[in-house]
């Protein structure tokens, strides 16, 4: 989680939502998720966001593969609503610099 907030932590299950199939016993998941422990930092702003999976997806060197979290038990439910509802919620502001030659 971001500094200016508390550390949550929750057991969650991802399931694949897009992209090439991987099946379950793959090593591919251990390139997607090579540690027991995910850690979010942060969150990019939306509109960054969908610009970048838009050009990455027209770029065929180039995989994408999308996930889906969720809780992994009822003792998860509680953590896992306040991490998304905390990266769903974050605001961005746009700053606009005014030109002072103008």
């Amino acid at each position: 989680m971001p500094l200016e907030s508390t550390v949550q932590e929750a057991a969650v299950v991802a399931r694949q939502l897009g992209g090439r199939p991987i099946d379950d016993p793959s090593l591919l998941w251990k390139t997607l998720f090579p540690l027991e422990a995910l850690r979010i930092d942060g969150r990019v702003a939306t509109e960054n966001s969908c610009n970048f999976l838009t050009q990455t997806r027209l770029n065929p060197t180039k995989e994408l593969i999308a996930v889906a979290f969720s809780p992994a038990n009822a003792e998860n439910d509680q953590n896992f609503k306040a991490i998304s509802d905390f990266l769903i919620g974050k605001k961005y502001v746009d700053f606009v610099h005014e030109n002072k030659n103008d």
